[in-house]
This record gives structure tokens, C-alpha cells and sequence, in this order.
């Protein structure tokens, strides 16, 4: 394992941990402001615990082209205004989840607050029958902490904690590793690396909100590593759906600034690529206001490292970028159609086909197309899943979570048929 001194992790702590609810609360705002699901973020986080789980979206099951035969919840939920968490057996009872992470195609693992009013338990939940049994397990963590959860394997989990108020109680964060499929934990301290160790899983994008560090877990041990070199982007966001070997992909800006008003905006979208496990990064800025969504400068999507598009908008207009040489050099596709306002999602298909989406809730009146000729034309499909599919790293297969708007999770094998992996019934 090369070069590990196991120093500054304190710093590093510091630096790395951001709670991520302030995160979802800050993308429930936009999306608001862009007329998405106009739903408060209790709404979106919390889970019905009595007869069913899951946000009441109100709309019925339905089959998709490329999906399972059998009828399953809607492609893009889109809670309605009255959805409210549901009591569980014990008055004020409930359970607040997290997004549903892929340890393979039959081991889904599930983030879980078991809560009596604002008093709150760890716990995490895991199926390795692709749904049809959940157990779940407490974490080793004082109640109401705040965590966050990455699978690193088939049954490793790594969790990344943090409590404390820092006046009575000093604020303690750190990392915790089971590799039973979350039955039991142990403390791991991180090391640095000035590189992802071959085998490891970078965890950036399970993990579910942005540290300044590459972070690497071992699927076989649940240790930890975090990669000190960055991207060199402002605002930056690692790619979830590429597959490993082709990379590490970030896009972000090359400049960013704080307006009037107190907000910080990016200026100037860009991505960056690292092809020796983050120890070096190559960066490409593009010309004009080019984004896709308030939440991502650009969507990267790749195969194999190679064939390469960046997907946003120019004000209503979907653009694609592509590169043949794995990011060296760009130029712009000719297919362009009218998306509007909506945030874009792009992914790259086994067989080649670039699937974007246009809009991630059903609220938006999401858009989908297909490209077979590298982005220089674009064809309307039915919204189905299929344009945010992450791999799944040593498993084969493909995910895509429907977080932060349900805890449910797609599944797919060949990253074309897809299938709903629904979340537990929790006490």
C-alpha cells in the first residue's frame, strides 16, 4: 500500500467532514427556485414506518421500457405537498433514511435514523436478496450523531461520523469500518496516500457530499485513505458513474465568486481527470456559461476512459461536448435540443448509447434521449432509468439512486433492463 504516514488526519478531518443534510436542504432550495418538487425536506428524508416505507408520491405503479416486467414504483418520485412522515407502533416514532448504496447487486445497505421525537439512533439496514429480507444494526455511535455511509464491498462498509456540540460536549468526528454487512463496527483511523491504492473503491460519490479529498476505502478490510491532491477545480463534484479504470472524473469551475446576496457561484465550468489514482490532474475549461444544474457544473460520462462528453446547458439549450482522448482535447457536438431550466444527467451505456436526462423529478416533466453517433443528434425516449447509472466496482452491473427524493434504489445487470430495489418496512 504506497505511502502511508497516517498524519494530519485531524486537518484533514476538519476539512473533509460536511454534514450532508445541509446539503439536501440546500438543494431542496434550488430546485424549488427552478420549479422542481415543491416539498419541505422532512418530506423528502422521512420514511412512512407502519404499513408502508417510502414517500406517498401518489402516483400508481407503472412498467417502463427497459424495466422488469412486474409493475414497480415510478421512475422519478415526486412526493406531493402533503406527505408527512407516518408514526411507527410507538406514538411519535420515526425513521428517517438516507440513500440505498450497492455493495453488489444482491447486497443493498440502507443509512437509518430510528427516532422518538428529535431523539435519534445510528443504524444502518442491509439485504443481501436484492430487497426481499432487510436485516438492521446499530452503529457504536452516541444517539442524535450525524453519519454519512459508503459500501467499499460485497459486505464492507465504511461510515464517517461526527457529534458533539463543541461548547459542552467537544465536536469528535471519524471514520468506522464493518466488513459483516454493518453487524459490527471498529474504529479505522485514515491514512494518506499520495495515490488510490490498486483494488480500493473510491467512496467520493456514495458518501453523498463533497470532501476536498480523494477518499478510498479497501473492500476487503474497510480501511481508509484519503488522497491529498485535488482536482484543482473550485466547487468541485467526482463523477459517480464512471467505471473504474477509466479514471477519476470531476467537473467543477475554474473560478468562483461570492454575489452580493451571499451566494457563492461557480464561473467558468470545467472538468479534470486523474489517471494515476489522483496523484496528477489534467483540467479542461470551457468556453462559455455552460452548466448542468445549479447543483453540478457539468455531468461527465464515460465508458472507458477514452470517448468522454460533458452534457449541460447554454441558458435552455442542451449541449454536448465530447473528447476522443480521454479529455485532451474537446469540441462540440452538433445535436442540441431545447431543455430549459431543467438540471441534465448523462451516462454512457455498455454498447456505446449516451442517455441523458433533462429534469430529475417528476415535477420537472423530466426529457430523455439517446444518442448512437456521439452526440451529434439526439433522439426522445420515455424517462427511464439509466442516465445517472453508477457501476458497481468489482461486482459488474449498474445502480441508480433515486435519492434525495425516496430511499429506493435501480438495479440493473447490463445497464439497459432495470429493476426497483424498494426500502425496508422499518420499525
Amino acid at each position: 500500500m504506497p505511502d502511508l504516514d497516517f498524519a494530519g488526519l485531524d486537518r484533514a478531518a476538519q476539512a473533509a467532514f460536511k454534514p450532508d443534510f445541509a446539503e439536501v436542504r440546500r438543494r431542496v432550495r434550488r430546485r424549488r427556485r427552478t420549479r422542481t418538487a415543491a416539498v419541505s425536506l422532512t418530506a423528502l428524508a422521512l420514511v412512512a414506518a407502519a404499513a408502508t416505507v417510502g414517500l406517498r408520491t401518489g402516483e400508481p405503479p407503472v412498467s417502463l421500457p427497459g424495466s422488469d416486467v412486474t409493475p414497480t414504483p415510478a421512475f422519478i418520485p415526486s412526493p406531493g405537498p402533503s406527505a408527512t412522515a407516518s408514526p411507527g407502533p410507538r406514538a411519535g416514532r420515526t425513521a428517517h433514511t438516507g440513500p440505498m448504496l450497492p455493495g453488489d447487486l444482491d447486497h443493498f445497505y440502507l443509512r437509518w435514523y430510528d427516532c422518538h421525537g428529535e431523539d435519534c439512533a445510528m443504524m444502518v439496514a442491509a439485504t443481501a436478496d436484492r430487497g426481499t429480507t432487510w436485516r438492521t444494526f446499530p452503529l457504536p455511535l452516541p444517539r442524535n450523531a450525524r453519519f454519512v455511509v459508503a459500501a467499499a464491498g460485497k459486505q464492507t462498509l465504511v461510515a464517517h461520523y461526527q457529534y458533539g456540540t463543541g461548547t459542552a460536549v467537544p465536536i469528535r468526528q471519524g471514520w468506522l469500518a464493518s466488513v459483516d454487512g454493518g453487524e459490527r463496527w471498529r474504529e479505522v483511523t485514515p491514512g494518506t496516500a499520495a495515490r488510490v491504492p490498486a483494488g480500493w473503491r473510491v467512496v467520493n460519490h456514495w458518501l453523498g457530499y463533497r470532501f476536498d479529498e480523494v477518499v478510498a476505502a479497501d473492500p476487503v478490510t474497510g480501511d481508509v485513505v484519503l488522497v491529498p491532491q485535488t482536482s484543482g477545480l473550485e466547487m468541485p463534484a467526482l463523477a459517480g458513474d464512471v467505471p473504474a479504470g477509466a479514471g477519476i472524473w470531476a467537473s467543477g469551475y475554474e473560478r468562483q465568486r461570492t454575489t452580493s446576496g451571499g451566494r457563492l457561484v461557480g464561473q467558468g465550468s470545467a472538468v479534470a481527470v486523474s489517471r494515476d489514482g489522483g496523484r496528477t490532474w489534467e483540467r479542461h475549461v470551457f468556453a462559455g456559461a455552460l452548466t448542468a444544474g445549479e447543483d453540478v457544473a457539468l455531468d461527465v460520462a464515460t465508458s472507458d476512459g477514452r470517448t468522454v462528453y460533458a452534457v449541460g446547458r447554454v441558458g435552455a439549450a442542451l449541449v454536448v461536448h465530447r473528447s476522443a482522448d480521454g479529455g485532451r482535447t474537446w469540441r462540440r457536438a452538433a445535436g442540441t435540443v431545447a431543455v430549459g431550466e431543467r438540471s441534465v444527467r448523462a451516462s454512457v451505456r455498455p454498447d456505446g448509447t449516451l442517455v441523458v436526462q433533462a429534469g430529475v423529478v417528476a415535477g420537472d416533466r423530466p426529457l430523455m434521449f439517446t444518442s448512437r453517433d456521439e452526440g451529434e443528434s439526439l433522439s426522445p425516449v420515455r424517462p427511464a432509468p439509466g442516465a445517472a447509472a453508477d457501476p458497481v466496482p468489482g461486482a459488474g452491473g449498474y445502480v441508480q439512486q433515486t435519492w434525495p427524493h425516496a430511499s429506493g434504489l435501480w438495479s440493473s445487470a447490463d445497464g439497459i433492463t432495470w429493476s426497483y430495489v424498494s426500502p425496508p418496512d422499518l420499525p
